[in-house]
């Protein structure tokens, strides 16, 4: 027994045993490769830059100064040898995406620097506007990389980007995925949660959606409601995302294309029936309901599995959803740990109950 347990554990360790590489690029290098889509800063996560100029005139000028930075961690995910199509990156960015986003923007004369202490005469320059001998030096500074082989699945990707997620601004969960996760399944979360009947259901804040919330919102949608997805869960909410993720990206289109419109009917249900705030939580005061927040991801969870099995043509009453407030082994269930299995499983077999 031992000896089997022991043996598990050595196979489990070779399967898990990343293989990198030591390397080293000069910016000039690093820029060209970004603009050309080797290492790819994708629009999406420019947009979600969240470093202030500050901080990257800082980094700008410790490069200047010969002065070390931290290692950058990238992911080789296709071959050198392999031939692919010109907007398909070679390399991913596993830790240092803000580094390199602020590189490339000052050496792209996208950002001016401001707030600098030691080099004080340079605040307000761009990069084009430096002296010579300062571009010269920049272009020529190097930055160890670690690169990882591209051998390596997703999932393993993922557990070394969340380890090594360094920055003075840590990612949230959905954004490892958006790093990690390649796929038609990706392209159709960004493309979903533009559906208007969707924001209008959920109201996220600005600070919530720059966070990437409304996407794991949609990509929660799938992983419950996609085949009684639900059901399968056995605990750690982040890890059954981000195994939901992988899978879905491995769909063909027609399969994408049903999960779509299953998705834009259940979000056209509740905007045809008029409710505003549906997936609001609410506490049961003398048998009446009194309003606790505009928005909780449980009451969400409980109530997308049973839009996603209605007709587009259902006009949902909301109050049937939200008499079970009154419910007390329901509302446990949107309380504390919502995402403990029992608590997943019971406030969803309840609402699809409620409301089917």
């Amino acid at each position: 027994m031992l000896k089997d347990k022991l043996l598990a554990i050595q196979n489990k360790a070779k399967e898990r045993t990343v293989k990198t590489q030591n390397i080293e690029y000069d910016l000039e290098t690093i820029v060209k490769k970004i603009t050309k889509g080797v290492i790819k800063l994708n629009p999406e996560y420019q947009r979600k830059h969240r470093w202030t100029e500050e901080y990257s005139s800082r980094l700008i000028e410790s490069l200047i100064l010969n002065i070390p930075v931290p290692l950058i961690y990238i992911s080789q995910d296709i071959d050198v040898d392999e031939e692919v199509h010109e907007d398909i990156a070679r390399y991913s960015v596993i830790d240092g995406q803000q580094r390199l986003t602020a590189i490339y923007n000052f050496l792209t004369n996208q950002s001016t620097l401001v707030g600098l202490e030691v080099l004080d005469d340079l605040n307000g320059l761009k990069y084009n506007q430096l002296p010579p001998f300062l571009i010269r030096r920049l272009e020529e500074r190097t930055i160890r990389c670690l690169r990882i082989d591209s051998t390596i699945d997703s999932q393993v990707k993922y557990d070394i980007f969340e380890r090594l997620n360094s920055g003075s601004v840590k990612l949230e969960p959905q954004e490892l995925r958006n790093a990690t996760c390649r796929g038609a399944f990706k392209d159709l979360i960004k493309e979903l949660v533009k559906v208007q009947s969707f924001i209008n259901a959920t109201s996220l804040s600005q600070s919530r959606i720059e966070k990437m919330e409304d996407e794991e919102l949609v990509l929660r949608y799938f992983a419950l409601s996609y085949k009684d997805g639900y059901k399968s869960y056995k605990g750690s909410f982040k890890n059954f995302l981000t195994i939901k993720m992988n899978e879905f990206n491995g769909f063909d289109s027609k399969e994408l294309d049903l999960m779509k419109n299953n998705f834009i009917k259940s979000f056209k249900i509740l905007e045809n029936s008029k409710i505003n705030l549906p997936f609001s939580k609410f506490k049961s005061e003398n048998k009446k309901l009194e309003n606790m927040s505009h928005f909780n991801v449980a009451v969400y969870d409980s109530l997308i599995v049973p839009l996603s099995k209605m007709k587009e043509s259902h006009i949902l009453d909301i109050n049937d959803f939200r008499a079970l407030f009154h419910d007390v082994e329901y509302f446990r269930t949107v309380e504390g740990s919502t995402n403990d299995v029992s608590k997943v499983n019971l406030r969803i077999d309840k609402a699809i109950e409620a409301l089917l």
